[in-house]
């Protein structure tokens, strides 16, 4: 490696050491404010910060401002809610995943809506009762309006055209936007409704997996769908070999900062999936015994592959189908 190789990369270690360190700390100060039990809702308030700061919705911002409180506003119940029964959740999963991809997943370039999708499906998974609920909803609505002035003062001179009332005319069936909205929103809460009826213990897993792999681009998905399940098993066997038999107690937590450092420098999906394995089987091994962990996760995601490949297959000869009969009865008027 020369010299200006080495330069870039210390340059890059150097840009991204704040944000870094800012991670940190704001986890750490939330654990410490709501509980460690909670500790997943730091995440999804710190990823709606990361990427509400350079993701743009698509529309006017202080509309959109309006709407991330209210998109925090769901997390804060509508997981809790879809808890209390199967039939509840169904209805509950469907109607808040659409409100979700409607006001955060417009523009199909930018990742608006990862906080509130990923966020929806981890505190689903992560679920918490009494003073921890109450402090995760507190914490929720007031985060919410915390990124959404954030979300405002970064893009308030961004001229947009399109509000609200636009998101849904132009909702279309032969559009790829309202095509994606329909399938992720279907599969995933089939995906939570089958778990919940069939107690899997971590149906979260499933429903990551047929996210990360449900985007709008046909070459992408496939690109994903190839990569998934070997990172996915090389991730595992990482945090099975390294956290059971090598890396004393003492030391976990420096590794797992360490590893949360270098993902930020992860461009490839299929590192950054390996990267996820491990960092997702490191709490899992809280709960359950570490090759039963590993197991489950494995398991999770080839389940969660063949439900995106089976989804991605049935909808696009729905929408086929659907398509050219709208067109035929257009052509007939």
């Amino acid at each position: 490696m020369n010299g200006k190789k080495m330069k870039q990369i210390g340059t890059e270690v150097v840009k991204k050491l704040p944000v870094f360190l800012f991670c940190v700390l704001f986890i750490n100060g939330y654990n410490w404010l709501c509980g460690k039990e909670n500790s997943i809702v730091g995440v999804v308030l710190l990823m709606g910060i990361l990427i509400l700061l350079g993701a743009d919705l698509g529309y006017d911002a202080g509309q959109a401002s309006i709407c991330i409180v209210g998109l925090f506003a769901v997390l804060a119940f509508a997981p809790k809610l879809s808890l209390i029964h199967p039939a509840v959740g169904a209805i509950v999963n469907v109607v808040s995943l659409t409100v979700i991809m409607i006001f955060s997943g417009h523009d199909l370039s930018q990742s608006g809506n990862l906080p509130f999708t990923m966020g929806y499906i981890m505190l689903q998974g992560y679920d918490v009762t009494g003073l921890a609920f109450q402090k995760r909803w507190i914490s929720l609505l007031v985060g919410g309006i915390v990124v959404a002035a954030i979300y405002y003062l970064v893009h308030k001179k961004e001229v947009q055209k399109r509000t609200m009332k636009d998101l849904f005319q132009e909702n279309r069936i032969d559009s790829t936007r309202t095509q994606w909205y329909i399938r992720l929103v279907v599969t995933l809460s089939l995906v939570m409704l089958i778990g919940d009826l069939v107690h899997f213990p971590k149906t979260m897993w499933i429903a990551l997996t047929v996210l990360s792999l449900s985007t709008p681009l046909e070459a992408e998905y496939k690109n994903r769908m190839v990569r998934r399940v070997p990172a996915t098993i090389i991730g595992s066997v990482v945090v099975f070999t390294l956290f059971e038999m090598f890396v004393p107690t003492q030391y976990q937590i420096m590794l797992i900062l360490l590893a949360g450092f270098l993902s930020m420098f992860i461009t490839s999906y299929f590192i950054k999936t390996i990267y996820n394995s491990f960092s997702a089987l490191i709490t899992a091994v809280l709960m359950f015994p570490a090759d039963q962990a590993v197991g489950i996760r494995v398991v999770a995601n080839l389940i969660g592959v063949a439900v995106a490949m089976v989804s991605i297959l049935v909808f696009a000869k729905f929408f086929q189908m659907l398509t050219a009969s709208h067109t035929a009865h257009v052509a007939v008027k």
